[in-house]
């Protein structure tokens, strides 16, 4: 099962303590690297949130972002008559102490804004804050996990079709080896006509260039061990595995060596053109699975 290493995922969490967005986002990379941007009141939990996405995620720039939404939750509420008597007998304690008079120098209005937009967060993140925060957290590597499995599935889909058009050419190229040692006889004895040379009383020095010529092009073992890759290609892109992304980048590596030895025995103009498109093709692919977790 191809997973893309380009995905987004969040959730919503409602708490005592306020509306929260949690976001998943990543891109590509080749090893993984989690990064977090939390209230200054969560990172006590920042690395509980890490190995939770790592337990999941094994490649990619991973970055986990909580927000606070300051406009519902706690924030957004009335506070109680005893937060507000608690805040102010602070206030008027430490106005006294230096020499303002308590009443005059907390105004109701400050006092109100000052509760409202900071909740004692802190101070109340108990055990059961921490679990809704987690619940909150699996929520959005849910959803973060659908959308890579969701691109991971369009990437399969472009991947295949250039695997079958890979095939497609190895299989022509095959064909027109074979037939390449024929194809050279014919020249060589046409060449040795226009110069008006006999050759038909040296025909063992014919052979044994045929010979020679033959074995330079044969590329029997290399397009075996070629076929043989496109086919582990295949499987393991359609198994169910869910980290594949190093595995088939090696195996693009082994395709293309294979790809480059019988370039470097080409001799006709056709089997060229037919390397350089599958050249062409596993390019594609190989830029693809920078995308594959």
């Amino acid at each position: 099962m191809a997973r893309s290493m380009t995905a987004y995922g969040r959730s919503h969490l409602k708490t005592d303590w306020g509306h929260f967005l949690i976001e998943i986002h990543s891109v590509n990379r080749k090893n993984l690297d989690i990064h977090s941007n939390l209230p200054k009141e969560m990172l006590a939990l920042d690395m509980g949130l890490r190995k939770r996405v790592a337990e999941k995620v094994k490649r990619g720039n991973v970055t986990i972002r909580i927000t606070k939404d300051s406009g519902s939750g706690a924030a957004a509420e009335m506070p109680s008559h005893e937060a507000l008597k608690e805040v102010h007998q602070q206030w008027v304690e430490s106005a006294q102490l230096l020499g303002y008079e308590g009443k005059e120098a907390v105004p109701f209005a400050s006092l109100m804004q000052f509760v409202m937009t900071s909740p004692p967060l802190a101070q109340k993140m108990d055990e059961h804050f921490e679990s809704e925060l987690m619940h909150g957290m699996d929520e959005a590597i849910q959803a973060f996990i659908a959308m890579k499995e969701t691109e991971g599935e369009a990437l399969k889909q472009d991947i295949f079709p250039r695997l079958e058009m890979i095939v497609g050419k190895i299989k022509s190229i095959e064909g027109l080896v074979k037939e390449a040692p024929k194809r050279f006889h014919e020249r060589l004895a046409k060449k040795l006509e226009e110069l008006q040379i006999d050759h038909e009383g040296d025909e063992d020095r014919l052979t044994r260039e045929l010979v020679i010529f033959a074995d330079k092009v044969d590329v029997t073992e290399e397009i075996t061990r070629l076929c043989s890759h496109v086919d582990q290609f295949h499987a393991i892109l359609s198994g169910k595995s869910q980290r594949i992304g190093r595995e088939l980048d090696f195996l693009t590596q082994e395709m293309n060596r294979e790809v480059n030895t019988i370039a470097s025995k080409s001799q006709e103009l056709e089997i060229t053109q037919g390397i350089l498109a599958v050249k062409s093709e596993l390019e594609k692919i190989r830029e693809q699975l920078q995308n594959i977790e």
